[in-house]
């Protein structure tokens, strides 16, 4: 018998669908003499960093490899692709190095060092941070050293090429670095001790709370859309600053370093994990509660728009700040470094090993899975978290035929348990338009409606009514959802199968607030409309004809 996931967790889940061991082997990255040390992911990039000083580029779109770019100025340490412009790409070596490339795709020129900086030779750099507008790249050591490269490019202007900018020195804070983050004018510093904020513009530093700590503690910048990357939206809250405590706790901040509120979490941790779901393994879960957690964020990466990532050795949280709950955790062994985009998670493990999951909803995983015909382990995923597939908002991409059909695929003979348990899934399912009653009955009860010729029902408001309200205030809010750009409880839906482009079909917009009336009619048939045109345009000619013949 599959234990159920309770519902408060049955909300999101992490998938593995693509593996990516075939890839490591063509890049000969899975042998024991080199080994893949760091990553970074952007929209069409996947960058790897390897112990032999290469910096290899794969195209996401077919995992193809695009490029090979060599340094002998030791091993690379940390890459970071440029967030507003793919064209750059940032790497630390083991010697000191930073160098920022400008890999000229669009113009089908050879790949150039933009920038080449020295200001931390003979350290290691701990971490890169690109400016979200500009061309330039902050990075810190294991000194406390941070400096500032910007890139000469002709995109920067005439004859901007050809000019060498100077290296900066931000500051140097008291212990080494342990992660930078930017946004809006804003470069935020976590070292050993605490956290500081600078302002890069006015060159004003503050110190982030009063307590110090000492270890390894992440930070980093939460905004909304779009914020942060193309200048402050229009409409969106203003970035904030979340900085790791010890004992599961993060700070929230403003942009003058006040400390607004502490998220406690280590009672919230005391849940059990949630499975990883992969196409090699069926996934199982244990309903036994588990003890709190008392751990060290090491370090803190913005998921989506409103959820934090962070992980330990053994594992993998997923935090959403703004309703201080937990969105979920789940046991991932060896965990090294992991780099996101958007909904995408890539992670590296100390033996060199890849993984990339997806953050999606369970009825959008048991779609996928039955795209790529894992029968077994789809099921399993229905039967296990029954409590999001039986709701009616997951029939847009799990209707009763095709679970019938998922039922279908399984031997009846060695899956007769697994068989039993989805009958009850499926006798327990919502109707697609179970949601919208409530609504439509109020409706119906405000207003009235006609039918027009081509089927579509016309709503007639009473004014002063009070779906009058209803119908602004869902109008207010709807065009709050656009403003923000992507809800996080959408985005996962960006990515469709294989890692291809992001689309989202017009079915999935009816979430934001029932913008339409689900009511049951069929319009005619192209060719009866066609008809009714041609029988129209008849007896209007006809019309006109006897009337030039009175007249005439």
């Amino acid at each position: 018998m599959i234990p159920v996931v309770p519902v408060e967790s049955c909300t999101h889940v992490l998938a593995e669908f693509d593996c990516l061991e075939p890839l490591l082997s063509a890049l000969r990255l899975d042998s024991g003499r080199i080994k893949c040390t760091c990553l970074s992911v952007s929209r069409k990039w996947l960058a790897l960093g390897t112990s032999a000083g290469g910096l290899h580029l794969i195209q996401r779109d077919g995992w193809k490899q695009k490029l090979i770019l060599t340094h002998k100025e030791g091993s690379i340490t940390q890459v970071s692709c440029c967030p507003h412009d793919e064209d750059f790409i940032a790497v630390a070596t083991s010697q000191g190095l930073v160098v920022v490339w400008e890999l000229h795709l669009e113009r089908r020129g050879r790949p150039e060092r933009a920038s080449v900086s020295w200001e931390h030779r003979g350290v290691t750099v701990t971490s890169l941070c690109w400016d979200t507008v500009a061309l330039r790249v902050f990075a810190g050591d294991v000194g406390g050293k941070v400096s500032c490269v910007r890139a000469g490019s002709s995109k920067l202007g005439k004859g901007s090429a050809f000019v060498i900018f100077p290296v900066q020195t931000i500051t140097t804070v008291d212990s080494r670095v342990v992660q930078l983050g930017y946004t809006d004018g804003h470069l935020v510093i976590s070292s050993l001790s605490r956290c500081y904020l600078c302002d890069t513009e006015r060159e004003k530093f503050w110190r982030v709370g009063n307590k110090e700590r000492d270890g390894e503690f992440g930070a980093c910048f939460l905004t909304q859309g779009l914020a942060g990357q193309r200048g402050q939206l229009v409409g969106c809250p203003a970035p904030l600053l979340f900085c790791a405590r010890p004992g599961s706790r993060i700070w929230e901040a403003s942009f003058s370093g006040e400390v607004l509120s502490t998220h406690q979490f280590k009672q919230l941790l005391a849940v059990p994990p949630l499975p990883l779901v992969s196409c090699k393994n069926e996934p199982h879960f244990n309903p036994t509660q588990t003890n709190p957690q008392s751990l060290a964020f090491p370090r803190l990466l913005q998921f989506g728009d409103q959820n934090l990532l962070t992980w330990t050795d053994s594992a993998i949280y997923i935090f959403t700040p703004h309703s201080g709950q937990v969105l979920l955790w789940t046991e991932v062994k060896d965990v090294l470094e992991i780099s996101v985009f958007r909904n995408d998670l890539f992670c590296l493990h100390g033996d060199g090993r890849l993984s990339h999951m997806s953050l999606v909803s369970p009825d959008r995983c048991v779609e996928r899975l039955m795209k790529r015909e894992n029968w077994t382990i789809a099921a399993t995923v229905c039967c296990m978290f029954q409590h999001a597939i039986t709701t009616s908002k997951a029939r847009k991409s799990l209707s009763i035929d095709r679970l019938e059909h998922l039922k279908a695929q399984l031997n009846s003979t060695s899956h007769q348990q697994l068989i039993g348990q989805l009958e009850e899934v499926i006798s327990k399912l919502e109707p697609l338009d179970s949601a919208c009653s409530s609504r439509r009955s109020s409706i119906s009860s405000h207003e009235s409606f006609n039918v027009l010729d081509c089927g579509i029902y016309r709503v007639i408001s009473r004014r002063g009514s009070q779906s009058d309200d209803d119908a602004s205030s869902l109008a207010n809010q709807s065009m709050f959802e656009e403003e923000r750009l992507k809800e996080f409880s959408f985005t996962e839906e960006e990515q469709v199968d294989n890692d291809s482009a992001s689309v989202r079909g017009e079915g999935d917009r009816s979430d934001l607030g029932l913008q339409f009336l689900p009511l049951p009619f069929r319009s005619k048939p192209p060719r009866v409309a066609l008809q009714a045109v041609r029988d129209r345009y008849t007896h209007i000619h006809a019309n006109t004809q006897r009337e030039r013949e009175t007249y005439s």
